[in-house]
């Protein structure tokens, strides 16, 4: 009777730590999910644009709990973003560690500074577009976009022209395209590079430089306290708020419209779960409220595009932009 006893007992114990392990199983959430700190990578120093929309996205995945481990923010600013991508590449199947990046992922490669391409990481979401600003400070001469062209037609050294990333980079062509339509010779104009806007802002109005080209975001603010002035922008149409009033290059008879998408990346190998998993955070903060807050706030323009999307438009983005840079005269003997 005891022998019977304790093995209806022990039956019973038994269904029910099955029934408990059941419901613990079916409570975890179905597919891969991230078991350590995430490191988004930042490909520029602290206080760029590129920064800016890291730290937005770190912060509005904590806010909105999209995550179950910590994350951390990487800036490995310098060489035109290599030191970062480098970083990302040595990390083959880890989807614990993710970057920012922009179209200069593209332009490094095509330009022959940056021997990885797009196709040695996985393409993960293409967040917003910011527009690039060509800024001075409230006291120069140079009133228009126009005027700065017109300047550098006739002496190409007349003034400094600062780029918020390395030489042959987005920066560069936001130059390149209105001054090349403008027939200024830009093998002989005086380029600065850094490696931020928040560093190039500083040398602008320190005086150091004469003409900024920079995210709208950073310079923005500038523009309010009215410190800067806005000669053009890059965009195909007149932007809202703060640079309302500033002219784009088309309006003012220059090329220069050009899109300056920022998103995400992984590195290369990761699993078809991982990559699930990505496309549902980065989903989330681009349909929620607070990100299209930030949008109006920044300037930005958001255009998001899931993983399958953004790996169609790396493909698309970098024949456009090489067509563009044959033109430049900015094609490494490699492409």
């Amino acid at each position: 009777m005891k022998y019977l006893f304790k093995n209806i007992c022990l039956v019973v114990i038994g269904g029910a730590a099955m029934a408990l392990f059941a419901g613990v199983a079916q409570a975890q959430p179905k597919g891969w999910q991230p078991q350590q700190n995430v490191a988004l990578i930042v490909p520029s120093t602290a206080g760029g644009s590129l920064d800016h929309v890291g730290r937005t996205i770190q912060r509005m995945w904590e806010q909105q709990k999209l995550l179950p481990t910590s994350s951390t923010i990487v800036n490995m600013g310098g060489a035109g973003h290599a030191l970062a991508y480098n970083f990302l590449n040595a990390r083959a199947g880890n989807p614990h560690f993710l970057s920012i990046t922009s179209s200069n992922l593209h332009v490094s490669h095509i330009n022959g500074r940056y021997g990885l391409s797009y196709r040695e990481f996985t393409p993960l979401a293409v967040m917003l577009t910011e527009y690039i600003a060509i800024a001075v400070r409230a006291d120069s001469p140079l009133k228009t976009g126009k005027d700065l062209v017109e300047a550098l037609r006739e002496d190409p050294r007349k003034y400094s022209l600062a780029i918020s990333s390395a030489v042959g980079g987005t920066h560069h062509i936001s130059f390149g395209l209105p001054l090349q339509s403008g027939k200024v010779e830009m093998n002989k104009t005086r380029l600065v590079a850094f490696t931020s806007t928040g560093e190039g802002i500083t040398a602008l109005l320190g005086g150091h430089v004469d003409v900024l080209s920079g995210g709208t975001v950073q310079i923005a603010p500038h523009v309010a306290s009215g410190r800067m002035r806005v000669l053009a922008v890059s965009s195909p149409k007149r932007m809202s708020g703060v640079l309302a009033s500033a002219p784009t290059w088309p309006e003012q008879g220059y090329k220069g419209a050009l899109e300056n998408w920022r998103g995400a990346m992984g590195a290369k190998g990761i699993t078809a779960a991982q990559i699930a998993y990505w496309d549902g955070v980065f989903g989330k903060i681009a349909a929620s409220a607070d990100f299209k807050e930030q949008a109006d706030k920044n300037q930005w323009e958001i255009s998001y595009k899931n993983s399958t999307e953004t790996a169609k438009f790396f493909a698309s983005e970098y024949a456009d932009l090489k067509s563009v840079m044959d033109f430049l005269g900015l094609t490494g003997k490699s492409n």
